[in-house]
């Protein structure tokens, strides 16, 4: 109701100017194309990572059919009033960027208003995924529907939030995947989707090559190769895995904020030494300690005695190989403090 009553009074009591709108059925073609081959990809991965109970299926009995209909014109209506802001007449610079900005910021927290799950934020799990799945998932969703709504209109944009935003009210499954992954896969769409309508629908001026377009493509590509490196190893769900030091056990060797790059242990290829520094799982926690003793059992297994460089007794526990996680082959200096302060302030 106060999403109409604002409509509403933007319609009566604000100066537009002439809406400039491209080809929309092209761009609707290639929204509807690109948001279907994302989610599509999104359920294959969901034959590795297998899937979860959807929101529909969980909910199906506790929320009327009125509120499902209501969060649907909630969309609906947000859309049609992206569309009658990007037509406010606003000639001054400074105007137009205050808006922009108003405008982003209230369309994050609409996202956030009809979001499907709830974080009470109790630990830094929930505030990690909010942020990748919800908060910063949002901000790219919306700089995009800013963009295609100015040039193009609200249904483009229409067609966007129901198949990417909405799919979950008429799926009965949805792929359980990584968080991580997931979370930069709806980061990047966005902007993949930005770069193709602008290849597509857009001429560009016939521009000689230069050394400089060169070097951006170079850098670009680096930058991407880097980007993907680290998707990889934060999401654990590979051969190779990273992980955040946030201890001061292993101080000297492997310091607090330090982050360490593990090969996953595999029991029947891989031989653990004294002086491996290794990656096991204790009381819910991983810990990264380096093996001081090697013991062997009756049945031919083995188990690890452990100590941290920086402690001065080992520690009163043994490690036995299905504890063992992975072995250390590098460490990354100081990239971590950001994971470690805000895991400690949770």
């Amino acid at each position: 109701m106060m999403l109409v009553v604002f409509l509403i009074l933007l319609l009566t009591i604000i100066r537009y100017r002439k809406p400039i709108i491209g080809r929309n059925s092209d761009i609707i073609f290639i929204v509807v194309g690109l948001c279907s081959v994302m989610l599509g990809f999104l359920y294959l991965m969901g034959l590795i990572y297998g899937y979860d109970v959807s929101y529909s299926v969980i909910y199906k009995k506790y929320i009327s059919t009125t509120m499902w209909a209501t969060t649907f014109l909630v969309v609906i209506i947000t859309e049609i009033i992206r569309y009658v802001l990007s037509l406010v007449d606003t000639r001054q610079k400074k105007r137009y960027w205050l808006l922009t900005i108003i405008m982003l910021a209230n369309f994050v927290m609409i996202d956030l208003a009809i979001a499907t799950k709830t974080y009470d934020f109790s630990n830094f799990n929930q505030l990690y995924e909010f942020f990748g799945l919800v908060f910063i998932q949002s901000i790219a969703k919306n700089i995009l529907l800013n963009y295609i709504s100015k040039k193009y209109g609200y249904v483009p944009c229409l067609c966007y939030r129901l198949i990417m935003d909405l799919y979950i009210y008429f799926m009965p499954l949805t792929p359980d995947i990584n968080v991580f992954i997931e979370a930069v896969l709806l980061l990047v769409f966005p902007y993949f989707v930005y770069v193709l309508i602008k290849e597509l629908t857009e001429r560009k001026k016939l521009e000689p090559a230069s050394k400089n377009k060169t070097a951006d493509r170079v850098s670009t590509v680096i930058l991407s190769i880097i980007f993907g490196i680290l998707v990889i190893l934060v999401s654990r769900e590979f051969n190779y895995a990273m992980i955040a030091i946030g201890s001061e056990s292993m101080t000297g060797t492997i310091n607090k904020g330090d982050a360490i790059v593990y090969q996953k242990y595999d029991m029947d290829k891989m031989e653990l030494k004294e002086g491996d520094i290794i990656v096991f799982a204790k009381n819910n926690m991983m810990i990264v300690h380096r093996v001081v003793k090697v013991y062997t059992l009756n049945e031919g297994e083995y188990v690890y005695q452990t100590k941290g460089d920086y402690n001065d007794n080992v520690d009163n526990w043994v490690v036995t190989q299905q504890e063992v996680i992975g072995k250390v082959k590098t460490r990354v200096l100081w990239i971590a403090w950001p994971s470690v302060l805000l895991n400690e302030w949770f």
